[in-house]
């Protein structure tokens, strides 16, 4: 039975906050039906070892969030879940939503598939109703020559950002495989210390002792008043409702992006620059940068990259087992699209690479400061202020992020009875209806080294994507 006996207090960070607005569809389509049961014992054995993952949000009399963990959880029972795991079988078989094997483009697999029925579809709901973490779904697609299965999380993008929640999955992975892997540090009844918050106290302190300034030029962010909120909004309703904006998937084969990346290379060292070795990332970057605007006809219009880079990669491991929401916008230069379409594609690359490696401390400081600054009480929503990941001087953003570092495409669910994994698929749950365009995640690689795209565009754009991604697979295959 469950007991009210000892609670921990995790706080989040503001940087969490940001992010408390939104919830995340996260999926797989599987080969093979996996087994709910061997899947819910991994998630119990998980949430044991792991407690945070079994607590609740709440917000605190300052208005942040908070995660309150029982730390006497044991043994689970209805009372109190952990987490919720819930199933059904489809009606249909797979090839009513998808061709199989899948194609270089297809459509995104409906949310429905991943997520039951009865999960929340306002992300304000983890707070008011008190929801376990985590909400786990399994889609037995049965129907046909093989039978296959989705298997789902949905979670708050105010608690996990992408590495934190294939940290989850990762411990999963292993928890089925009956595999070792690295738990958090464990939680202490009453209040405790956030990690990120520590290492930025830290920072900010160790800069005033070498009287070194939080930078003053780092405009990767934004400060947005309410009109300029509305803006966005309307304009992302204009690309959605005007020009069709939609979500497609696109399988980029090894051999296409290892071109791409050879030919950026052989570039470079004609040119005789050797003090960047451009990555796979880099590469990838500026070639979607390039291709999704190069049908656009106003020349001068100003086009912001918004990409976003972990902060765990400055902290020298502190921050490695760090769950939560740990990001902020690489700094990289704005282009017009004259620009976009005179610049090669290595020398967008190395400009980029040059920008990534600007990333620091001091920047995170800065955006965090924003964020503290907007936090303060306002006396009318009029007033209120928010922090953003755009340039407020660009004519438009694209947001992108990569996630190959994460591993989180090619999950292994043979521990749960599955086979290959065929592809992932996210979604974003938001209070608006309108559908967020704009946005490109290079989600990881597949078995057979395919990388994942997950791309969100308007229908012009969409096509100069997929018309340049059908011919670079003719040109490197056929």
């Amino acid at each position: 039975m469950y007991t009210e006996q000892g609670y921990a207090y995790y706080p989040l960070t503001l940087y969490d906050a940001m992010f408390k607005d939104a919830s995340v569809v996260m999926g797989w389509l599987v080969e093979g039906a996996l087994d709910i049961k061997i899947l819910d014992n991994a998630l119990h054995r998980l949430v044991s070892k792991w407690p945070m993952l079994a607590g609740r949000l709440e917000l605190t009399e300052s208005s942040l969030i908070r995660v309150k963990v029982p730390l006497d959880l044991a043994p689970f029972s209805a009372e109190y879940a952990p987490f919720t795991l819930t199933s059904r079988i489809s009606d249909v078989p797979i090839t009513d939503y998808v061709q199989l094997p899948l194609p270089v483009v297809s459509d995104v697999l409906p949310s429905s598939l991943f997520m039951s029925p009865s999960a929340p579809k306002s992300p304000s709901a983890w707070l008011t109703n008190k929801l376990p973490l985590t909400l786990w779904h399994l889609t037995y697609l049965t129907k046909g020559d093989q039978k296959y299965t989705c298997i789902g999380v949905t979670f708050l993008h105010g608690l996990f950002d992408g590495m934190g929640i294939a940290s989850v999955i990762h411990a999963l992975e292993a928890e089925s495989l009956n595999k070792p892997w690295t738990v958090p540090l464990p939680l202490h009844i009453g209040s405790n210390e956030n990690q990120l918050q520590v290492f930025l106290d830290q920072a900010e302190r160790d800069m005033c002792k070498r009287e070194e300034a939080v930078p003053n030029d780092y405009r990767a962010v934004s400060v947005y008043g309410l009109w300029l909120i509305i803006t966005f909004m309307l304009w992302n309703l204009w690309q959605d409702k005007w020009h069709k904006a939609h979500s497609r998937l696109i399988l980029l084969p090894a051999g296409v992006y290892e071109g791409l990346v050879r030919d950026a290379r052989a570039a470079m060292a004609q040119e005789g620059k050797t003090d960047v070795r451009l990555s796979t990332g880099d590469v990838l970057t500026a070639w979607l940068y390039k291709t999704i605007y190069s049908g656009d006809e106003y020349m001068n219009s100003r086009i912001n990259l918004s990409n976003m880079a972990s902060l765990r990669l400055l902290s020298d491991g502190v921050l490695d087992q760090y769950a939560h929401n740990c990001f902020i916008p690489i700094a990289y230069p704005m282009f017009t699209i004259a620009e976009l379409k005179a610049t090669p594609i290595h020398s967008l690359a190395y400009k980029l690479s040059i920008a990534r490696s600007t990333l620091s401390v001091g920047q995170a400081i800065c955006v965090y400061n924003h964020l503290k600054d907007c936090a303060k009480p306002r006396k009318s929503l009029f007033d209120a202020k928010f922090v953003v990941p755009y340039r407020s001087d660009a004519d438009e953003n694209l947001c992108m992020s990569n996630m190959s570092v994460a591993r989180i495409a090619d999950v292994n669910w043979r521990g749960l009875g599955g086979g290959r994994t065929l592809c992932r698929y996210k979604s974003l749950i938001t209070e608006s209806p309108i559908l967020m365009s704009n946005i490109v995640t290079i989600a990881g690689r597949l078995d057979d080294g395919a990388i994942i795209l997950d791309v969100v565009l308007n229908r012009k754009r969409m096509k100069c994507l997929e018309d340049e991604v059908h011919r670079l697979v003719d040109q490197t295959f056929l």
